[in-house]
């Protein structure tokens, strides 16, 4: 099949927002990426039709869609998806891609709505692919007055993915005609709320993108991006506030996708806990795993005790800390330290803490 002209449209339209945010715009932060004529995820083939499940329900530790094992296995015309880092995050959208992709550009606030009827990458003419494949990553955050529900509407003819506070709300992969995926959000909590928007163009001639919203939409606040990659704490650090109030959260320790597998970019925080450990023969630590509250309380209650597990068996099989020092329990959602109603606070409860015993 030959497609000589393509056309791709990205809309998003609130369906059941208070009457105060109707037809509200606002802006985005845009990280432009261009992956070349060579990368291998492009340039394969035609789906004709919206591949769902490609990436998995959750966005990963660096803030990207994580790639399911669909994905990487995929048969279909498009092909499998390659281009992923050791927590399975897809790296089109990161600088430290090294399949061929580059990061074109910063746009601070990309202003909405979108209507980009020749989207192709800085310098690039006409259909020639020559120069590369455009992907964005949008983010911002919007308010509710209340709880309630949001309608989304997405459509496009190549990969595109929505997400609300980390969480998948639209599925619109595959390379293919447009096509639509509504949605209608359940109940979110009044507060603020984060919205990620995924696009990549991987195929033929021709690039458009249209996007509106009906709420305000505002770039995220530095201290949302500053919580993403947060800096690796020092045992000192650590040692000193244990002292003062008897337990620390610890920021940085990740893991893969709804499994207790700890990521490698968790292995210098856990060098520090370790150091904590021996500089203090006497010490005994009790190992916390919090989340937010997104998702069922029961699973996550479960899932924070693995993760406390995990760590404990790193710092004894790999930093040869003895098991007799420490011990784990998982609380899930149940504690809290900042409001759910937050992206900051959300982030916040999200942690790992050491509790002196």
């Amino acid at each position: 099949m030959i497609v000589r002209f393509r056309y791709v449209a990205l809309c998003v339209a609130a369906l059941s927002l208070a009457p105060s945010l109707a037809c509200a715009d606002g802006s985005l932060r845009g990280e432009y990426f261009v992956l070349s004529s060579k990368h291998p995820d492009v340039n394969h083939g035609i789906d004709g039709m919206i591949v769902k499940g490609l990436v998995e329900r959750h966005l990963g530790p660096d803030r990207l869609p994580i790639v399911s094992r669909f994905g990487r296995t995929y048969t279909g015309h498009s092909g499998k998806i390659v281009d992923v880092n050791a927590a399975g995050e897809l790296l089109w959208y990161s600088t430290r891609d090294t399949r061929g992709g580059r990061r074109e550009k910063v746009v601070a606030a990309d202003r909405l709505p979108f209507k980009f009827d020749s989207f192709f990458p800085d310098g690039k003419k006409g259909d020639d692919y020559a120069n590369g494949f455009r992907v964005v990553h949008w983010s911002g955050v919007f308010t509710l007055p209340k709880a309630q529900s949001i309608g989304l509407r997405l459509g496009s003819d190549d990969d595109s993915w929505v997400f609300i506070d980390r969480t998948l709300v639209v599925d619109n992969g595959g390379v293919k005609p447009l096509a639509d995926a509504p949605f209608t959000t359940a109940n979110l909590t009044a507060g603020s709320h984060e919205l990620d928007v995924f696009y990549a163009d991987r195929y033929g001639s021709g690039a458009q993108l249209h996007l509106t919203t009906g709420f305000p939409v505002l770039p995220p606040p530095a201290t949302v991006a500053h919580a993403i990659v947060p800096s690796v704490p020092k045992a000192a650090n650590l040692a000193s506030q244990i002292k003062k109030t008897g337990r620390v959260a610890v920021y940085g320790i990740h893991f893969a996708f709804d499994r207790a597998d700890i990521t490698k970019d968790s292995h210098a925080v856990l060098a520090e806990v370790a150091g904590l450990l021996r500089s203090d023969r006497s010490l005994r630590l009790r190992i916390e795993g919090h989340t937010d509250s997104a998702g069922d309380a029961s699973y996550n209650r479960d899932l924070s005790q693995r993760r406390a597990d995990a760590v404990k068996a790193y710092l004894v099989d790999v930093c040869g800390i003895s098991a007799s020092r420490l011990t784990t329990q998982g609380f899930g959602p149940d504690r809290p330290i900042a409001s759910n109603a937050t992206t900051d606070g959300r982030y916040k409860n999200r942690r790992v803490e050491l509790v002196r015993l």
